[in-house]
């Protein structure tokens, strides 16, 4: 019986279409019975996502004052989400048909205590889930501990992110990668650049390095912000991955991945249709490749470390904000709601006068998954997120 780190190193040096159930059986790797509950899929996007142009409040006035050029296309053709007054841009098109289907809720004044607006400081609050900038263990693996250890974690990420330190035992590591061109970074680029140094091949990859980061430089990203996170480009193929990796190891039943390219400071509107668009289908992969069951006891949620600034900016793009966007998709969770309510978009709404505030901390919607999920009590919570008590959302 071959082990389950030789499947998965096996399975993710084959090409997609192998990660299949059928592949899985032919190795003789035997499913196992899976988690009685369910499955939780954290899926953080690096950079700040400008939440406002995923998912628009058209019905106030304000919209169109505060965002003159970014909220043309969603106020005229955008898909509206029920009664919540809000609408999907219609690179969201997507995301629409799954919260009619009550396949998805979204908070669109969600995020952490962060106010620094510093990438890194607000990444790393949210993957500690203390409320604190700094410290030696991540909310993911926090939940690991609780609900035994790391056989049944995973994180599709380069190397074990913040969220999954402090384990004894790392969790799973699969690399996935996409269809765009985006080189690892850290050790492992490093070692690749050593590796292939004054050859042809080395001095191909130092270019490659060079026009990625001319070209991220030039429609005004953070080069740094995504930390080595896949590209958001090549998500839809990475998603149908994950979940036919997921689907043929029930066990797994904690999962993390991070997504890169959401940073918009300039020419915000084709940037972000595009990433919004690689985006939406990639959440329908991998919901298909999950397959109905597997979809019907996983909740997915998605969430960013800051939103951005409500006006948008001189270069038609927008700055670091607080509250953002945040999603909760899973084929059993009654969607088809706007979570945590919103106060609007005059200044008196806003927080500092530039941003939305954060209505639904982020520890209160993980724990939400997590208790129907996992059936966690308060207790247990407490060991996951310490020094905050988890509350319902609404």
């Amino acid at each position: 019986m071959i082990h389950r780190r030789e499947f998965l190193k096996l399975a993710l040096a084959a090409s997609a279409t192998t990660l299949s159930l059928s592949v899985h059986q032919a190795f003789g790797f035997e499913s196992p019975s899976g988690s009685a509950n369910g499955r939780v899929i954290v899926i953080f996007q690096r950079g700040g996502l400008d939440g406002l142009f995923a998912i628009a409040p058209i019905d106030d006035p304000q919209l169109p004052i505060l965002r003159p050029t970014l909220s043309k296309t969603v106020l005229a053709s955008g898909i509206r989400l029920g009664q919540t007054g809000f609408a999907a841009h219609p690179s969201c098109a997507k995301l629409a048909e799954l919260f009619n289907t009550g396949e998805l809720s979204f908070a669109p004044c969600a995020g952490t205590t962060d106010k620094s607006r510093s990438h890194f400081q607000a990444q790393d609050l949210f993957e500690l889930g203390t409320g604190q900038p700094h410290g030696s263990s991540g909310f993911m693996a926090r939940t690991a501990k609780v609900l035994g250890g790391s056989d049944e974690a995973i994180s599709f990420t380069q190397q074990v992110p913040l969220s999954f330190q402090g384990l004894d035992t790392p969790p799973e590591i699969a690399p996935l990668t996409g269809t765009g061109l985006k080189l690892p970074s850290g050790r492992l680029r490093e070692a690749i650049l050593l590796a292939n140094q004054n050859t042809k091949t080395g001095q191909a990859l130092q270019q490659a390095i060079t026009t990625e980061t001319q070209i991220e430089s030039s429609i005004g990203m953070d080069v740094t912000a995504a930390r080595g996170a896949a590209a958001v480009n090549g998500f839809p193929k990475i998603a149908g991955q994950m979940g036919r990796l997921l689907r043929a190891n029930q066990k797994l039943s904690l999962a993390f991945i991070d997504l890169g390219g959401f940073d918009t400071h300039v020419s915000e509107d084709g940037i972000l249709t595009r990433s919004l668009v690689n985006f939406s289908e990639g959440l329908i992969a991998l919901k298909e490749s999950l397959g109905a069951e597997e979809w019907s006891r996983t909740h997915v949620i998605v969430m960013t470390e800051f939103g951005r600034t409500v006006r948008e900016n001189g270069t038609l793009g927008t700055d670091h904000g607080h509250g953002g966007l945040a999603l909760l998709l899973g084929g059993n969770i009654q969607g088809g709601k706007m979570l945590g309510g919103f106060h609007g978009l005059s200044d008196q709404a806003l927080n500092e006068n530039r941003d939305l505030p954060v209505l639904v901390d982020w520890r209160d919607l993980l724990g939400h998954s997590m208790r129907h999920i996992y059936g966690l009590n308060q207790q247990q919570l407490s060991l996951i997120f310490p020094g905050h008590g988890v509350r319902n959302i609404t």
